[in-house]
């Protein structure tokens, strides 16, 4: 046996094992960076007719009262407000905007500071080139030290179109 051009069929298996052990590896240890989604904290249910951009939506938990909304419509590719107004000593870390079943890339935007109690966190939002508009918020803050979760459904408005002569 030949160590230095062993053959292809003892060569792949050790390749595939090596490939699939980086993958998982790096899977397990990029995730928590690159997922939003992921990590220690508590997801908060919302009321089923909760959508963001329509009347709102409150949360209410130990006293402690959100209400989150934005604007009533919502265009692709255009800067709009998520806006958090709290009742309580809250800490708003960041909003995240995902498409259900969909990779739309890292959509995530930091609350700053505003009025008493009321923070803001500027967003936009990508189109999705097949033509869906459903979006999924997902409002991550911290109560008491501990962080929370609120995903809220979203829903952006048709883009209009472009008059052709």
């Amino acid at each position: 046996m030949n160590l230095r051009n062993p053959p292809p069929w003892q060569v792949l298996p050790v390749i595939l094992l090596v490939l699939g052990l980086s993958i998982w590896a790096g899977e397990s240890w990029l995730r928590p960076m690159l997922d939003p989604g992921a990590g220690d904290r508590v997801v908060l249910a919302v009321a089923e007719d909760c959508e963001l951009n329509r009347a709102g939506c409150t949360v209410a938990l130990d006293g402690m009262r959100l209400m989150l909304r934005g604007p009533d419509t919502i265009p692709p590719l255009e800067d709009f407000d998520l806006i958090l107004e709290a009742q309580g000593p809250v800490e708003p870390l960041e909003v995240s905007y995902v498409m259900p079943g969909m990779d739309m890339g890292v959509n995530r935007f930091a609350f700053g500071a505003g009025d008493e109690g009321i923070w803001r966190a500027p967003s936009a939002l990508p189109v999705c080139m097949s033509g869906r508009l459903d979006w999924l918020a997902q409002v991550r803050f911290a109560y008491e030290g501990r962080e929370y979760e609120v995903r809220i459904p979203v829903l952006l408005s048709r883009p209009a179109r472009g008059t052709q002569d």
